[in-house]
């Protein structure tokens, strides 16, 4: 069995030995199907896929049965379900689901929560490597929630000790279901699981290994100083009624001390807990406490921490010893570090990026801890920053290649023109030369030549459209109101029609708002699609329109071989063709998706009845909205 870092459910103890709750179970099933079990520890879930396809392991740990994962294996029986939760902390304005529009939301890096996570709408996902990474970021408001499995996150909080600081929200973002994943050839083994599984795991035994792995949340006699407080306030209460009011007094400041060290350690408990240097200055700034993550990340700094260094002092040494770039004087450095000691004094924290000279990139910020304590916090976010650095790079050369793109068009488009004028002006010449020489064509070829000069507009007219679209900085800025149904006909006319098969344009459509051509693009590829997809010789393609509340939507039905449902979300993927035996590059349906989302609208496909499939494509009721003004304007 391969299986994932993922505590509790499965890890590798400091002893080199698989554990967790995942890892019981199976030894469980082992024994109970006379099988032993060899563990394989991996990075992350998509590791364990390409083991079981490779053979290197025959079953997975426990995994969401997310379709792709299925697709990747053969699943056991359903022992459970994650529960993807979001957290946020107690004391913040998030209250709701509805809360998290447009936050920072962390995930772990690989992991399921990320699916779940982009479900909330414009939110920036920031990656982390752990599920402890994401503790103090949230405790700081570095991020403003957290996306994880419900249990394994709660469990770290309690060993953190600060469950009664981070809250669930409700419901739950995302409940799957979640079983062992057997090698996609190896039926005989799943059914040999399954029967361990119903002979050996009950209900019963999976509570207990969920309380052993998972624990239960923290009660208020759980704290050992709040047993003692307890018992020493009996005491005090009874030396109350002898030693009167001054007693009792004194009795409630050592209660408020008590209720204070309590906090102290229950802070500094999740500080050790966190992977990211911290540390812990008195109200003279001098530092009190530091975690593991300090001595790791700034070796060379403890010896002065052991010192009783003050945050001034850190963070000179910092600039001057060279662990820090940076290209400023002494003065400045100095001017600089004041200016942050005076900051937080005056209760004023500033978030700023700080690089070490051996590469490393870290978020850092100094804050006030209550009235007599502060903090100096260094996340390392190097590899975030490179994921930053690698997506500007990327932004700069996606304008080159669409500025060449947008010239090529263009000169392309430029070029077409020229050779289609002298066919236009060709076919003028020679129908002029026909009537002086009274030459009578035949109703058949008359009919071709007139088919010919209009096709031959249309291409021309075409071409110049191309021209402006490529020069149009924004679709919006190019939206026109337009009457689809004489335009669908002239889109067909451009399409080609198929002999024996039947075009039907519905008319008097609604009206809509689109850059009209992006629209004849759209609406020709999906009508060549069905064109060159239908499996008979005679057959029907019906262009219809309806308005629906917000939308206006305009399909096209046809009755030829339909579309698998396993294939309906594939066909947009560029590059992407059902059948090898039809011409086209694969990339008609991905242009369509990506156009009619630009226009805020959307395109689906569903099967039609009997046979056949529907494309169906939005339009935003706002451009309806439009549209009334513009056609008042036009009739006056």
């Amino acid at each position: 069995m391969t299986y994932e870092e993922f505590h509790p459910y499965s890890f590798t103890d400091a002893a080199g030995q698989p554990q967790g709750m995942s890892i019981d179970i199976m030894r469980r099933i082992a024994d109970t199907a006379g099988r032993k079990v060899v563990f394989l520890p991996n990075r992350n879930p998509a590791g364990m896929l390409e083991e079981l396809r490779s053979g290197a392991a025959e079953v997975t740990s426990l995994l969401a049965l997310t379709p792709e994962r299925l697709a990747a294996g053969l699943a056991t029986q359903k022992l459970g379900a994650f529960e993807l939760q979001v957290f946020v902390r107690g004391s913040g304005s998030i209250q709701n689901l509805g809360d998290l529009t447009g936050t920072t939301v962390g995930v772990v890096r690989g992991s399921f929560a990320i699916s779940g996570a982009r479900l909330i709408p414009f939110a920036n996902l920031v990656e982390f490597e752990t599920t402890d990474d994401l503790i103090l970021p949230l405790l700081t408001g570095e991020i403003d929630a957290v996306v994880s499995a419900h249990n394994s996150f709660l469990m770290r909080l309690r060993m953190a000790e600060v469950e009664d600081r981070i809250a669930p929200l409700s419901p739950p973002l995302v409940t799957s279901a979640y079983g062992f994943v057997v090698a996609a050839d190896n039926e005989p083994l799943r059914a040999q699981l399954n029967a361990a599984i119903d002979s050996s795991i009950s209900a019963e035994f999976l509570a207990k290994l969920e309380q052993t792995w998972f624990g239960r949340s923290r009660t208020l006699w759980d704290n050992v100083l709040v047993r003692w407080g307890l018992l020493i306030s009996a005491a005090m209460l009874a030396a109350i009624l002898v030693l009167g009011y001054w007693f009792f007094y004194y009795r409630n400041q050592s209660a408020e001390l008590t209720r204070d060290r309590a906090s102290d350690q229950l802070l500094i408990g999740a500080l050790d807990e966190v992977a990211a240097a911290i540390v812990i200055f008195d109200s003279d700034l001098k530092a009190i406490h530091w975690n593991h993550g300090f001595e790791v990340i700034f070796p060379s700094m403890v010896p002065s921490l052991k010192k009783g260094a003050t945050m001034r002092q850190m963070i000179l040494q910092s600039y001057f010893d060279g662990t820090i770039q940076n290209d400023l004087s002494d003065a400045e450095i100095l001017k600089k570090v004041d200016g942050i000691i005076e900051a937080l004094h005056r209760g004023q924290s500033e978030m700023r990026k700080v690089r070490t000279q051996d590469g490393r990139v870290f978020q850092a910020r100094d804050v006030r801890l209550g009235a007599g304590h502060f903090a100096s916090l260094r996340v390392d976010v190097t590899q975030l920053q490179h994921q930053q650095d690698t997506i500007a790079q990327q932004a700069v050369s996606l304008e080159v290649a669409n500025e060449e793109l947008r010239t090529f068009s263009a000169i392309a488009a430029h070029d077409l023109k020229a050779p289609l004028f002298s066919l236009l002006n060709l076919i003028e010449f020679m129908a002029e030369d026909m009537e002086e020489a009274g030459i009578t064509l035949p109703q058949d070829v008359e009919a071709n030549w007139l088919q010919m000069e209009r096709l031959s507009h249309r291409m021309m007219r075409l071409v110049q459209d191309l021209l402006v679209y490529t020069t149009t900085q924004s679709e919006s800025h190019r939206s026109e109101v337009i009457e689809p149904s004489p335009r669908l006909q002239e889109v067909l006319d451009l399409a080609g029609p198929r002999e024996g098969i039947e075009v039907i344009i519905e008319a008097n459509m609604p009206h809509l708002r689109v850059n009209p051509i992006a629209f004849d693009m759209v609406m020709r590829n999906l009508i060549v699609n069905a064109l060159q997809h239908h499996d008979r010789n005679r057959g029907t393609i019906i262009l219809s329109a309806q308005s629906d509340g917000d939308v206006v939507t305009l399909s096209l039905q046809d009755d030829g071989p339909g579309i698998p449902e396993e294939h309906r979300e594939q066909i947009f993927a560029p590059f992407h063709r059902l059948s090898a035996s039809t011409e086209g590059s694969g990339l008609g349906l991905a242009f369509v998706k990506k156009t009619v989302e630009s226009w805020g609208g959307n395109v689906q496909v569903r099967p039609a009845q009997p046979r056949g499939a529907v494309f169906e494509v939005s339009f935003p009721r706002s451009a309806m909205q439009s549209e009334t003004v513009d056609l008042r304007q036009t009739a006056g």
